[in-house]
């Protein structure tokens, strides 16, 4: 086989350009840290990695949702923790005020003083997260959810919505409650009421009464009505059966004495055998926390109201306070659970995401070591090949005559 100059350079100069080759991305890799830039260097190990790489920028946007989704929780938590201590303190005015020592005076300045908690309670009702947003104004976030009309009814703007925040590929937690539920649905105070014209009906245990008038009462009934039939004898007795003839209750009756039934003090001004007397239990009813105070303060500044009708604005009023904190209690108790749910997912995302990193970093993450023995390895390839270039190009005819 015959060897020309052209073939010994030609060689030659293929050899020192691959190994010089070789050397650059052993050099690459050792600055980038990657085993490949390319999908055609290792289609396979591109895939993975780009697959890989999605997975984990999702991780970080749910964990940027979850820090937003936690300062939405906080600033709504703060806000009850404060609505909260301002029922406390309206309950506590509440039951000054109802002291037989209390004069009129007193009682406007203890109105006044409502009036500021009305005022501080409305301000917080209509508070705003870190984003500008009503926090109570369910999906309405930009619309003011609690206004007062003309009429100085507090009125409620917003809707029912609860806006949810995607923590994890498969988790969504609610970020906001509805004032609706917290402020505007507060039971008032139930109560029973007289259906003859010879019976009493008042309310001595509201927390018995409450109890069985929310097992008992029926919205499909025309009238949740009862009776009280009494009979003469020895000694004289009552009955108390329900809408469907069921006997109730029984014992010796004494006309004018107070019957104790479920909470209810029942009263009777006929001789035993008399006609029969019906009460009923009123229908449940809802109101805005803040008209309530207004119904309670109006009570306070009203000099001609007599103590009965006083003491029943008084157990209006301690009732519905009782029930709206009862309603902001839970309201902080579901945000809890959700800030747990928040901390353990994101805790749980950030072993996902770690795990993803640790896999992709196998996959397209070159091995130090590997590499600067691969960078030494065609160094001195490299090197090899120049010096057998330098001897090889000097083997012509000419050098071999001289």
């Amino acid at each position: 086989m015959r060897i020309t100059t052209n073939m010994v350079y030609n060689r030659n100069i293929s050899s020192l350009n691959n190994a010089n080759e070789r050397l650059s991305t052993a050099y690459e890799q050792l600055q980038s840290g990657d085993k490949f830039k390319t999908s055609g260097e290792d289609p396979s190990g591109m895939s993975q990695k780009m697959a890989l790489t999605k997975e984990i920028d999702l991780f970080k946007q749910y964990g940027v949702n979850g820090s937003l989704l936690e300062n939405s929780l906080g600033h709504a938590e703060t806000v009850l923790t404060a609505l909260n201590n301002a029922m406390t303190s309206a309950q506590t005015l509440i039951q000054k005020a109802n002291n037989s020592a209390v004069e009129s005076d007193d009682r406007k300045a203890i109105a006044s003083e409502l009036e500021g908690l009305q005022k501080q309670m409305f301000d917080l009702m209509n508070s705003k997260n870190s984003q500008g947003e009503f926090i109570f104004g369910g999906n309405q976030s930009k619309t003011q959810p609690f206004i007062k009309d003309a009429s100085g009814n507090y009125v409620f703007q917003g809707d029912t919505g609860q806006r949810n925040i995607q923590v994890s590929p498969t988790v969504q937690i609610a970020a906001n409650d509805s004032g609706f539920n917290l402020f505007e649905m507060v039971p008032t105070r139930r109560t029973g009421s007289a259906g003859s014209a010879n019976i009493q009906v008042r309310v001595a245990d509201q927390g018995n009464f409450d109890n069985f008038h929310r097992i008992n009462f029926d919205p499909a009934l025309a009238s949740n009505q009862y009776t009280v039939t009494t009979a003469a004898g020895a000694p004289d007795t009552y009955e108390i059966r329900d809408s469907g003839g069921a006997l109730l209750q029984s014992g010796d009756y004494v006309a004018g004495n107070q019957i104790p039934f479920n909470g209810l003090e029942l009263t009777l001004d006929l001789p035993a055998g008399g006609a029969a007397q019906n009460f009923v239990l009123d229908s449940p009813q809802n109101n805005n926390i803040l008209d309530g105070m207004s119904d309670f303060i109006t009570a306070l500044r009203d000099p001609t109201m007599s103590a009965d009708d006083f003491q029943v604005k008084v157990a209006d009023a301690t009732a519905h306070m009782n029930n709206a904190r009862l309603n902001v209690d839970k309201g902080l108790g579901e945000i809890g659970g959700r800030m747990n749910s928040l901390e353990q997912v994101l805790g749980s995302n950030e072993g996902l995401s770690t795990l993803n990193q640790q896999v992709r970093a196998k996959v397209s993450e070159a091995d130090l070591y590997e590499v600067i023995a691969a960078l030494s390895k065609e160094d001195a390839a490299l090197s090899a090949s120049q010096l057998s270039f330098s001897k090889i190009s000097k083997l012509t005819l000419f050098d071999y005559i001289r």
